[in-house]
């Protein structure tokens, strides 16, 4: 009898139950854990262990036997089935991932498995919840697994740097980074135009008439998306007011997920929130850039404490594009990424590697598109000539 303790599901996921469920099914049967003939859990045990109608477990079970995972005994129960010979020619590739939380997760392994399973690839889903250590757990298992190929949106925990430097590159299969490169993996990345993107939102600022105007990142600048971004802003800002621009670093070194970045708002005093607003205090922009949609969140956040008028006072550019950007009670202007493009690209390049295919790593920067909504607009007083050139610091 297959343990029914393997198998968890999270009733706050925006991913479907039965979803989650069959997913777990396929982990459970491909990586070799559950092997054929182990009897499944049955109906009732599920509904009871994981709190979940018997319905959901019905839908679980029928997707995996369409699959050909599973197959129904009657009077005896549900068993993990033999493989079919045409399953046993299909390639198992991992997706791996640092959260699982958001709209854009969901619409990245939309893009996988839409382009997988018409080439005849299984995708088993790995969430390692922003933990570094699991995610080298689960790297250094895939060619015991005999997995054919790997996509990873790496962890970027600063708190573990070591992340992956165990690892014996030659040991793993074909990879293919998403979203963002690793400083210790070597792989084609497939990731948006964070440059563009900038460029894109400063454009927009720069065109409604703004010169003072700020960028507000996290600790982790160096992440080669974030620096990206901070790049655009800095080379538009040049380009425009041969200036330098500001950079404001929020005392946060990891990513905020957007429950923690709502915490963070609503807490005043909160290390965040008291950084932003001493700084929009002090030095007034009549603009900001942040370089993702949750810091966007908490620099509104600083300005309602503040009582400073958003895009009266001040505009506000996020990037990102999360489900919750256009249903603020002043919808956010941001920059939307393509997160199912990068999905199927991801697994397109990945299947050129398993494929034979021997070039130095790629990079595929995907577009992205400016979302213009309400917390941008032209600023109170009418731009002069010499704003930025007195407000940013002297270039040296």
């Amino acid at each position: 009898m297959a343990d029914s303790d393997q198998l968890q599901v999270d009733h706050d996921s925006l991913v479907p139950l039965h979803t989650q469920l069959q997913r777990q099914l396929r982990n459970l049967i491909f990586s070799g854990q559950w092997k054929p003939g182990t009897r499944l859990p049955s109906e009732n045990q599920l509904h009871r262990n994981l709190n979940i109608s018997r319905s959901t477990v019905r839908q679980a079970f029928s997707e995996a036997r369409h699959e050909g995972l599973i197959e129904r005994i009657p009077g005896r129960g549900t068993f993990v089935a033999e493989p079919a010979p045409e399953s046993r020619q299909k390639r198992l590739v991992a997706f791996i991932i640092s959260d699982f939380e958001s709209e854009r997760e969901w619409e990245l392994l939309n893009g996988v498995e839409a382009a997988a399973s018409s080439n005849e690839c299984h995708v088993v889903f790995y969430n390692t919840r922003g933990s570094c250590r699991e995610e080298r757990r689960v790297l250094g298992q895939l060619s015991a697994q005999q997995f054919s190929g790997a996509l990873l949106w790496s962890c970027v925990d600063a708190r573990d740097e070591g992340a992956g430097r165990s690892l014996d590159g030659a040991s793993l299969p074909p990879l293919v980074l998403m979203d963002r490169d690793s400083p210790a993996l070597t792989g084609d990345v497939v990731t948006s135009d964070n440059y563009g993107g900038a460029s894109l939102a400063l454009g927009h600022m720069l065109a409604l008439g703004h010169r003072r105007i700020v960028c507000v990142t996290h600790e982790m600048a160096a992440l080669t998306t974030v620096a990206e971004r901070i790049q655009g802003y800095q080379d538009a800002l040049q380009a425009t007011c041969d200036a330098e621009g500001k950079v404001w670093v929020m005392p946060t070194r990891v990513e905020l997920s957007t429950e923690r970045a709502l915490q963070l708002g609503n807490d005043p005093a909160s290390p965040p929130m008291r950084y932003l607003m001493e700084r929009l205090g002090e030095e007034r922009p009549t603009a900001i850039f942040a370089i993702n949609d949750l810091l966007a969140l908490l620099v509104l956040r600083a300005a309602q404490a503040l009582q400073i008028q958003v895009p009266d006072e001040l505009s506000v550019v996020g990037f990102d594009n999360v489900e919750f950007s256009a249903l603020m009670a002043t919808p956010l202007t941001t920059v939307a990424q393509d997160f199912q493009t990068i999905g199927r690209s991801s697994f397109e390049l990945l299947l050129e590697r398993m494929e034979g295919i021997s070039v130095p790593p790629r990079t595929l920067r995907v577009p992205v598109t400016l979302q213009v909504r309400g917390t941008t607009g032209r600023p109170a007083d009418p731009p002069r000539s010499d704003l930025a050139t007195n407000w940013y610091p002297r270039r040296r």
